[in-house]
Order: C-alpha cells, then sequence, then structure tokens
C-alpha cells in the first residue's frame, strides 16, 4: 500500500501541481479525523481537477476524505481508513446572484460569513445558521446537512437546495437541479446529496433560495421553571404568532451568553417588519408574565449573542460528548424532563429548538455517552424519534453505531451506495451502518 500511496502522491503532483498537493506533518495533521491522518492533502483549483484527484485516487484504491471548514468532521463514525483529504479551500467563487429571483448559485468552499457578506449587498441572506459560520463552507453544510435555530421558519437545508454540481467517486461530473425556483424535471437528486456526509460524491457548487433581510429583529426571553417553560411554549405553538425560532434553554447555557442561570429559559426569536415584531413582542411577553415568568426583551448585540451562542452549542468542541435528539414537536419537553434523570454524575446541558424538534445536549463524561444514548433511543424510538451521537472520543465511537439502529431503508443506502461509490472510497464507514 505504501507504494501505491507514494505513486498517487507522485500522480497527483503531476495533476495538480506543487500547490495543490501538500505533505507537511502539520497540514497533514489538522486533517485527522477520529485519530486517522491522511497520507496526503490536496487542495484542487477547479472541479476539473476535483475530477482528475478522484479519478486517480480511485486508480489507487486510495480513500478520499472531503474537507470544507472542518466545522462538521466530528460527525460520524471513525473512517475505516483515510489516505487523502481533499480540500475545497480553493473553490471559493460566487458564481451568480440572481436577487430578482431570490437565487443564488457559489461554489462549495465558501465560507457562509463571506456568503452572507457578499449577499447583503443586495439586502438578502441565506437562511442557513449553521454553526461557526467563520469556518463552515457551503459544500460542508449542505453534505453534513447542517440546520440551525431559524429553520422552523424558513425551512431546512433540504428546503433551500435547488440545485447542485457533484463529482462521484470516479472523477464523473453530474449537475442535479437547476438554478429556478421551480423545478420539476425528473428526480430531485440534490435531496440525495444533502446530509450524505461526503459518502456519495464531493460537491462542488451550490445553488440556494434566498430570503430577504428582516427590517428589524428582537428577542423574548423568559425564564421560569420547567412546566412554566414548557406553558409558555405550548401558548406561542398555539397561538397565531409566527416566530423565526424558539429554543429552551438549560440554565447554564444561557449563563454562558451573560444571561441569569439559576432557571430555564425560553428565547423566541422574532423578525421582519417593525409592526410585526413588536406584535410577537408584545404577545409573547404577555403570555410569559401571565405565566409567571421574568421577561426580558434582546436586541441589537444582545439579541445576536444569545443566538451565536445557542446556534454553536455542542459544535465547539470543548464537550466531551454532544448528542442530538430529534423527535416530533409533542415530545421535545419530554426529552428535557428525560435528562432531568441522572445517570453517571452530572445532568447534560440542553438547547431545545421547540419549534423543530430538535435537542442538543452534552455530556460532561464521554464515557457515559453510550449509556445515554442506549436511554435516550429507547424514550425517542417510543415517540417516533431517533437520536446520534453527533461527537465523541474515538474511542467511545467505536463501541456503537453513533447513527443509531440501522433505518428500514439501509438495503437502498446499500444499493445507492454501491451505484454512486461502488469501491467504498469516499468517507468509507463513517455514515449510517458505516457505509
Amino acid at each position: 500500500m505504501a507504494l501505491k500511496l507514494d505513486e498517487l502522491t507522485t500522480a497527483l503532483h503531476r495533476a495538480l501541481g506543487s500547490g495543490g498537493v501538500q505533505l507537511a506533518p502539520g497540514a497533514l495533521r489538522a486533517c485527522t479525523v477520529d485519530g486517522i491522518t491522511p497520507h496526503v492533502r490536496i487542495a484542487p483549483a477547479d472541479a476539473e481537477q476535483i475530477a482528475v484527484a478522484l479519478r486517480l485516487c480511485a486508480e489507487h484504491e486510495a480513500a478520499v476524505v472531503p474537507w470544507g471548514g472542518g466545522t462538521a468532521m466530528h460527525w460520524g463514525n471513525v473512517p475505516r481508513h483515510a489516505e487523502v483529504a481533499l480540500s475545497l479551500e480553493r473553490l471559493t467563487g460566487l458564481v451568480e446572484h440572481d436577487d430578482a429571483n431570490l437565487t443564488a448559485t457559489v461554489q462549495a468552499g465558501v465560507p457562509l460569513v463571506s456568503l452572507q457578506e457578499l449577499l447583503g449587498r443586495r439586502n438578502q441572506f441565506l437562511a442557513i445558521d449553521a454553526a461557526r459560520p467563520q469556518r463552515a463552507t457551503v459544500g460542508g453544510i449542505v453534505a453534513a446537512n447542517t440546520n440551525g435555530p431559524r429553520r422552523m421558519m424558513y425551512g431546512s437545508v433540504r428546503d433551500l437546495v435547488i440545485g447542485m454540481k457533484v463529482v462521484l467517486a470516479d472523477g464523473t461530473p453530474i449537475k442535479a437541479g437547476g438554478k429556478v425556483v421551480k423545478n420539476v424535471a425528473g428526480y430531485d437528486m440534490c435531496k440525495l446529496f444533502v446530509g450524505s456526509l461526503g459518502t456519495l460524491g464531493v460537491i462542488t457548487e451550490a445553488t440556494f433560495k434566498m430570503a430577504p433581510q428582516p427590517e428589524t429583529a428582537r428577542t423574548v426571553m423568559a425564564r421560569g421553571s420547567l412546566p412554566q417553560a414548557a406553558e409558555l411554549t405550548r401558548e406561542v405553538f398555539a397561538s397565531a404568532l409566527l416566530p423565526a425560532a424558539v429554543a429552551v434553554v438549560h440554565g447554564e447555557v444561557a449563563a454562558s451568553a451573560g444571561f441569569p442561570g439559576e432557571s430555564v429559559s425560553v428565547a423566541v426569536w422574532a423578525e421582519g417588519f417593525e409592526e410585526a415584531v413588536a406584535r410577537h413582542v408584545r404577545d409573547v411577553t404577555g403570555m410569559a408574565e401571565r405565566g409567571g415568568m421574568a421577561v426580558e426583551v434582546l436586541d441589537g448585540a444582545r439579541h445576536l449573542r444569545l443566538w451565536e451562542v445557542l446556534r454553536d452549542f455542542g459544535a465547539d468542541g470543548m464537550a466531551p460528548a454532544v448528542v442530538r435528539v430529534t423527535v416530533p414537536l409533542a415530545a421535545v419537553m419530554d426529552v428535557i424532563r428525560f435528562v432531568q434523570q441522572p445517570l453517571d454524575g452530572a445532568l447534560p446541558q440542553y438547547v431545545a429548538h421547540a419549534g423543530t424538534g430538535t435537542v442538543w445536549l452534552t455530556i460532561a463524561d464521554a464515557a457515559s455517552a453510550p449509556r445515554w444514548v442506549g436511554r435516550l433511543t429507547t424514550m425517542a424510538t417510543e415517540r417516533h424519534g431517533h437520536v446520534v451521537l453527533a461527537s465523541a472520543p474515538p474511542e467511545v465511537k467505536r463501541r456503537l453505531d453513533v447513527w443509531g439502529p440501522p433505518p428500514p431503508t439501509l438495503s437502498l443506502m446499500k444499493d445507492l451506495k454501491h451505484q454512486f461509490d461502488p469501491h467504498g472510497l469516499l468517507n468509507p464507514g463513517r455514515f449510517v451502518a458505516r457505509l
């Protein structure tokens, strides 16, 4: 294998040039995934070079790990092997921004914060609140299906992607979808690649639906007991209000954002025209105060700071283990009540996105993560939900499938993997059932 890798490195140098191939130990260590360090790091200049590189890797049977900003590399099972890290860092162009039709096409290596800055010049934005947007890239966000707090208002990544270009494992370039919102010809192949974690192909370009920038935004922050928080969220969703996000927040998480942390908090984000936001603030404040909760209205920097903390919760690499529980909206409070039951010491901290059914948990003792995952999986399955171990040390990941029990569609997933990557060279072992 060593001889093959040396031959591959030589071939990659010829195809990509010296600037496209890195062998320095520091560069390779920076691309370590769950303790596995690649033999070579490449940074192709464009989609054509990516196609050439993947063809060479396929010929030499070298496994490839696509790499965007590295913010979601903690996702997935431990890879079986990883010889080549393929960085998209040189694909950073805004291909087209059709502001009249609210669409934009962008190369996969563009950091989200850079894209938002470009779109903001025309008073538009991409309504995806991915964690760590300074580093998170468009391609990585799509591949990992990274959603954020405002998903309940604007939709998920799967809803916002309308087209993409992908290079398959054998170097074949393909296109899916298009550059217009109404695109109904054939199968919607975009949804196949969203959330596939780079196991079916390397995304090189994506087209998204945009949204107009809201005129104003504010947050109602209500503090009280867990029963009070449950009643407030129930009342908000039973009303005619349409908030951008609703989160139930553990006290210590609120404290990390600079707010009192002695109780549970409910944060309700309202944005849009001033009149609509004012109504949301007035109505939610009234609901909370009638329920006996302490209320604070946030705007400007404090509003932004709170949602940055909630957006990045569990994604900063500081927590020993992170678990994501997804359940129907009516079961979100069940999850929070469930994690109040002690298991081997400290209780998990949580941020529960009540409008999307997603609850993020950080676990202080990574060794106890498999037991938490087992208990939570039983509870979530009873409520038609599922659990993912989003982050943990590799020795913990090896004890279970981080994606949970195999889904009923596993045979179909295996067939698709074989069709798109017959030799299993793209992120081998990292996806569901170690595909």
